[in-house]
């Protein structure tokens, strides 16, 4: 559907839920700098994703609600770009169980006639990190600023990495490719142990303390970094706000703040902390705020 050779690229926009009630700022970064690659957001009507959970409820309730918004995007003729890990891996793994059982897609199919809708199996669902991560030459076009001196730790998230035979975007032990991505700015990518690690969000509703435990032994090894950046929203909360909130007590000696990769790729194209919504940041940095002021 979407030509990836042609200059500008049209998507169906799946924004997800936690961005828009949450993080709105993150969307409105993304607006700004995707444009300026070529990328042209179609907005829909899609509903959640959904996640996980529903899918330990009832797997097929999981296949009909993912194929309704496949089959939004399949009847417009446009691939689906999304800007969060979940929503992508979700829409990849329904994806890929509607296109390799016939028998389980006319099920699905029923359902949805419910509705009006059909899905043939035609939409291909990518994570914008994916659709970047071919972009290297316009990216790093578009930088007019570079970050040099400026290091950056990746946190890539668990569920643009596994399952990888599925998701098929990076090595899932050892990934590389936001390092990379990072490095396309200017700025320097910290490597560390402990880079594929879940942060601990997901242990949040279980046991608060190993959620607060996983993120403080990922913030430790990161501690020389000026930040991290992610493209999980979900992650991104997690090192923002509940870094904030879990107080430093688990031994951390200092606060590292996160951008998301697309606030970090505005920062890079010469837009400024107010431009990128730093102002709605919990762990601020005195030590980036001053970075970013002396180039100005």
């Amino acid at each position: 559907m979407n030509e990836k050779t042609s200059e500008k690229q049209r998507w169906a926009f799946f924004r997800g839920c936690l961005i828009p009630i949450k993080l709105p700022h993150l969307e409105a970064c993304a607006r700004q700098v995707f444009p300026s690659l070529g990328i042209e957001l179609v907005d829909f009507d899609f509903t959640c994703c959904p996640p996980t959970a529903v899918r330990d409820a009832d797997e097929f309730k999981w296949l009909t609600i993912a194929a309704q918004n496949l089959a939004l995007a399949e009847r417009a003729g446009l691939d689906i770009l999304t800007i969060c890990n979940g929503c992508s891996q979700t829409l990849i793994e329904a994806n890929h169980i509607l296109t390799t059982n016939s028998d389980t897609l006319s099920k699905v199919n029923a359902r949805l006639e419910r509705v009006g809708l059909k899905y043939d199996g035609n939409v291909k669902v990518k994570h914008f990190l994916m659709v970047l991560h071919g972009m290297e030459e316009r990216i790093k076009s578009s930088v007019k600023a570079p970050l040099r001196g400026f290091k950056v730790a990746a946190h890539p998230g668990c569920h643009i990495l596994r399952p990888s035979e599925i998701i098929q975007f990076d090595d899932a032990e050892r990934p590389v490719k936001l390092d990379q991505m990072i490095s396309w700015l200017g700025a320097s990518p910290v490597d560390y142990d402990l880079k594929a690690l879940c942060c601990g969000q997901s242990f949040l509703p279980i046991d608060r303390r190993a959620c607060y435990r996983v993120m403080a032994d990922k913030l430790k090894q990161v501690k020389g970094a000026d930040c991290l950046t992610t493209g999980c929203p979900m992650c991104f909360q997690q090192f923002d706000f509940n870094q904030k909130v879990m107080g430093l007590g688990f031994d951390v000696p200092v606060y590292t703040p996160v951008l998301f990769y697309p606030q970090l790729l505005g920062l890079a194209q010469g837009r400024s902390l107010e431009d990128v919504g730093w102002s709605f940041h919990k762990v601020k940095s005195e030590k980036l705020e001053r970075f970013f002021s002396e180039r100005e």
